[in-house]
């Protein structure tokens, strides 16, 4: 059966209403505890249901967050929000790594595409993603929520790690596949790895060893859950220690903050496809070059050589490619510690990227109404509609990760 309120709304709307001139008292409901009103009312007009409906509107209305910084649309961000995002179209999914000889590499190409179809709300975003993280950077927590059933009337924590603590369907990896842990080759270099404590190498197993939190210089590592292809197929070609990510409706929030540390300095937070890090996330992969994202890529938060202080977004996928432009910005955290939520919603077609107060990490779920309430909020708007294509800003990046994809 169907909580109170969606039956309520059913009942209003069915030609018996109108038929009924005594007062009427709606069925009841599948989870009493879930009742916030009883609706008595005499059913004779259509402006009687129209009241009703807006009265169950209200009920519903999206929750006022609590924890938002103060609202800035305009240079120092407090908020974007991308619409539009998903479509129709292709993108070269890897269905093949030819692997090299020892040393040499005779196969030409040694990495195999075919066209993948894709479309709806989101596309390709509603695909497994990953998460990666640049350094220098301090990292205190991390949580993913998302909907519990298909219903989405609440979000549930999925995975989630504090500092200090074992992760919960989470695993840290890194792009040091060989010897310890995934796998090398010579046509398509290295696989994910598991990651060791410091995020600096790789380790024999998953979360082995207790995390720090601290990601120095410009190492890199990449988060994932728990499941791996070998044991539950992954989509598109995987290999080594391959992943699942989260598909679908998902929201993502980080505690952490990026120290200053010299001349290595361009720390940066960011999203893929989960199939770019599980074939090869530096070679054979679906990302794309410059402005064509292929299969998708979300950068949340990166700084620039040419200003370490200001954090930009940019969103890539087969539509082409989009960000804050210039003169707005998210401030870089290198002074204390920040919360940032990116929500990638389905319901609505929309990638939110909010700066928070806080966030209470312990909270097992989170409702719909308080997912509007976030995706609601202030934010300056970017839309990524169909004629969104642009050429890609060219960035001169020092091992940065766009310096493999463009």
């Amino acid at each position: 059966m169907r909580p109170c309120r969606q039956q309520v709304f059913i009942e209003l709307c069915t030609p018996a209403f109108f038929k009924h001139d005594t007062p009427f008292r709606l069925g009841s409901c599948s989870k009493p505890q879930e009742t916030t009103y009883l609706l008595k009312i005499t059913m004779i007009s259509m402006t009687t249901c129209i009241a009703a409906i807006g009265l169950l509107a209200a009920v519903d209305a999206a929750l006022t967050p609590d924890n938002l910084v103060a609202p800035s649309i305009s240079g120092a961000l407090s908020a974007l929000k991308y619409s539009h995002v998903g479509g129709q179209g292709t993108y070269n999914q890897v269905t093949k790594m030819i692997m090299g000889e020892g040393l040499s590499c005779p196969a030409n190409p040694s990495c195999v595409t075919t066209p993948k179809e894709v479309s709806g709300n989101l596309a390709p975003f509603n695909e497994e993603l990953t998460f990666a993280l640049r350094g220098p950077f301090d990292v205190f927590n991390i949580a993913v929520y998302q909907p519990g059933n298909a219903s989405a009337a609440t979000w549930k924590r999925t995975s989630s790690w504090a500092v200090g603590s074992q992760p919960e369907n989470l695993v840290f990896m890194n792009n040091k596949g060989g010897d310890k842990s995934g796998e090398w080759d010579a046509c398509n270099g290295n696989s994910q790895s598991y990651a060791n404590g410091d995020w600096t190498d790789a380790t024999t197993a998953p979360n082995q060893e207790t995390y720090t939190g601290h990601l120095s210089g410009t190492n890199e590592v990449n988060i994932v859950t728990a499941t791996q292809c070998k044991d539950v197929p992954c989509d598109g070609f995987s290999r080594g220690t391959a992943s699942h990510g989260w598909a679908d409706s998902k929201l993502f929030v980080v505690d952490f903050d990026m120290p200053s540390n010299g001349t290595q300095n361009m720390p940066a937070i960011w999203a893929l496809n989960s199939q770019v890090t599980n074939s090869a996330q530096y070679g054979c992969n679906c990302r794309g070059m410059g402005g064509d994202g292929g299969c998708g890529e979300l950068d949340i938060l990166e700084m620039l050589p040419s200003n370490t202080k200001q954090g930009i977004t940019e969103l890539y996928s087969f539509k082409g490619a989009t960000g804050s432009g210039d003169g707005d910005f998210f401030p870089r955290p290198d002074g204390g510690r920040a919360t940032y939520m990116v929500i990638f919603d389905m319901q609505t077609d929309q990638i939110v990227i909010q700066r928070l107060e806080s966030w209470d990490y312990s909270q097992t779920q989170v409702p719909r109404s308080m997912i509007d309430g976030y995706l609601g909020a202030q934010a300056k708007l970017v839309s990524f509609a169909t004629n969104a294509r642009r050429a890609e800003r060219r960035r001169p990046f020092m091992r940065a990760h766009r310096e493999y994809h463009h």
